[in-house]
């Protein structure tokens, strides 16, 4: 195990072996921030996860290279994959992490990559060449278009309507149908989080400060919120489209 008190830890810490790998490997690194995360030593496991973070800070810039165009994605990305990451090596259950840590590290970075690319329209499928061809697989990041679901498989589906913002009466109902939607939420902090992520489009960092919680409690409500809420939106679709509910309109 490390010991922490080592003055010397952080040169064993940067040292590499003949092979290029770090004398103190990353899986090593999971282990003893999980056995300090059982000792109840909050400084230990967040001097250990600071240099996970450190480790892997190459990879995750590596694997959002596709988002530099767009840094406020790139950055989120990086986010997303880091918190990942440390959710991840507290988690005694999860075991690939320490079996295999550079092809764990590369498969989570690819998928969130992937997501994030989902989430913001930017996938595409592909012809036998390898070019972009028919519409994105789009999950669009405002609420309404983020809680619609849409068939990726529907090559000829309509795409779905977009509010003129020159129209002030698209624009009204586009407003009241957010708050309907928003309304489903019993907590006005999980509103609150919403709003100013969905709408108004704030960063996490400046969420945070608002709402008064860190930044991964922030995103951690904001998912669970937006789950809950693509949800509701199914269930009063599915009810629309019941025999019953057709009867008595």
């Amino acid at each position: 195990m490390i010991d922490l008190s080592d003055p010397t830890l952080d040169e064993r810490l940067r040292r590499r072996t003949t092979e290029g790998r770090y004398e103190i490997s990353e899986s090593e690194l999971v282990i003893n921030i999980r056995s300090q995360n059982a000792a109840g030593n909050r400084e230990g496991v967040r001097r250990l996860c600071e240099i996970l973070l450190q480790r892997c800070m190459p990879t995750f810039q590596r694997h959002s290279q596709g988002l530099r165009h767009r840094p406020d994605l790139r950055e989120e990305a990086i986010a997303n994959m880091a918190e990942q990451v440390l959710r991840e090596a507290q988690d005694p259950n999860e075991l690939f992490i320490t079996q295999n840590f550079i092809h764990y590290l590369r498969c989570l970075c690819a998928d969130e990559f992937n997501r994030l690319l989902r989430q913001e329209g930017l996938i595409y499928r592909r012809d036998a060449e390898g070019r972009p061809s028919g519409r994105p697989q789009h999950v669009p990041r405002s609420l309404v278009e983020t809680l619609r679901t849409t068939n990726a498989e529907d090559e000829h589906q309509p795409a779905s309507d977009v509010a003129d913002p020159r129209d002030q009466f698209e624009d009204l109902h586009a407003k009241d149908e957010s708050q309907r939607i928003l309304n489903y939420l019993r907590d006005p902090l999980d509103r609150k989080i919403m709003t100013l992520r969905a709408l108004e489009s704030m960063k996490w960092d400046d969420i945070a400060l608002l709402c008064q919680k860190t930044e991964r409690t922030v995103r951690l409500r904001y998912e669970r919120a937006r789950g809950y809420l693509r949800d509701c939106m199914m269930r009063e679709q599915t009810l629309s489209h019941s025999p019953a509910f057709q009867q008595h309109q």
